[in-house]
């Protein structure tokens, strides 16, 4: 069995805790990704607010501090830039870099260029304030999609070939996005508002623009995100992936589950080991084809057109 995930904290996690990638003590480590067959895994470079004042700095050296882990591990896993680097890469763990917020970017387009030469290959706008591309999720009450410079910015991702990531984003902000863009986009780890409530959700018809616009919703496993309880468990999991099913098709939907940057898991999903779980549970309620797309067809699809 293989996956992949749009997304996790694990590259910030350890670079925090100047943790090793191979055992670390979080959701994600080498060691529990052993059990799966090449998987795929985004490690996005997330920047606390202490950092905001050097972010671009910041961001280098998280890059850097997450390649020397690569290095160390090479015959386990590699960076990978596009779809040809995956299949490429049979038999280690595919690692592809996203930023979580463009705080990095510090209005300057030479910003964007840089990471692209780091490897860099997909960009959450924001993360829940406002930056200088756009305006993030918790600070919506204060109006403001995308500035003059994230409008430019996001052209440009296009352009290079950085996928654009609408989690964590105003919603001001994601029909600015709809509006500025020409190519598929995505959210990365967000869920249905419909279900449960957080607005880091997305909206039905949020579903259906990225559906419409060929990309894909990456399911979050945080159980704020999953239920309004804030317990989880496999059948909150289930009930948000039929209701994206429903809405956006089997192309649409893929798993974001947000390990190592999220306070708990639902039950029975402890680490990245439980994905295996989670796929086995959508294959038992929507059939093998479905459960493949979902845990890697999908992602392949997107990287294959995009990058």
């Amino acid at each position: 069995m293989t996956f992949a995930d749009l997304h996790c904290d694990t590259a910030s996690y350890i670079y925090e805790k100047k943790e090793s990638l191979f055992n670390s003590d979080g959701h994600i480590s080498l060691e529990k990704l052993k059990k799966y067959d090449s998987p795929i895994q985004v490690f996005a470079l997330w920047l606390d607010r202490k950092y905001y004042s050097k972010a671009f700095a910041a961001t280098l050296d998280m890059i850097k501090y997450f390649k020397n882990e690569v290095m160390k591990n090479g015959d386990k896993i590699s960076i990978v830039k596009n779809a040809a680097d995956i299949k490429d890469n049979a038999g280690r763990v595919s690692a592809m870099l996203s930023i979580e917020g463009c705080e990095a970017l510090e209005g300057d387009m030479e910003n964007l260029y840089a990471l692209y030469d780091e490897g860099v290959r997909m960009a959450t706008l924001t993360w829940n304030y406002r930056n200088c591309v756009a305006t993030g999720v918790r600070e919506s009450d204060k109006g403001g999609g995308l500035t003059d410079f994230g409008r430019e910015a996001v052209k440009e991702m296009e352009r290079l070939g950085i996928i654009v990531d609408v989690s964590h984003l105003s919603d001001e902000g994601f029909y600015d996005v709809e509006r500025h863009t020409s190519k598929p986009f995505i959210a990365s780890h967000s869920n249905c508002r419909a279900i449960c409530k957080f607005p880091r959700n997305l909206t039905d018809d949020q579903l259906r623009v990225i559906s419409g616009r060929g990309g894909v919703v990456g399911l979050n496993l945080c159980e704020d995100f999953l239920s309004d309880s804030g317990r989880a468990d496999m059948d909150d999991i289930l009930r948000h992936a039929e209701r994206m099913l429903d809405i956006c098709g089997e192309n649409c939907v893929c798993l974001g589950c947000d390990l190592d940057g999220i306070p708990s898991t639902p039950e029975g999903v402890a680490s990245v080991e439980g994905i295996e779980g989670i796929i086995g549970a959508f294959e038992k309620n929507f059939g093998k084809t479905v459960a493949e797309k979902i845990a890697v067809g999908n992602f392949m699809r997107i990287t294959g057109e995009l990058l």
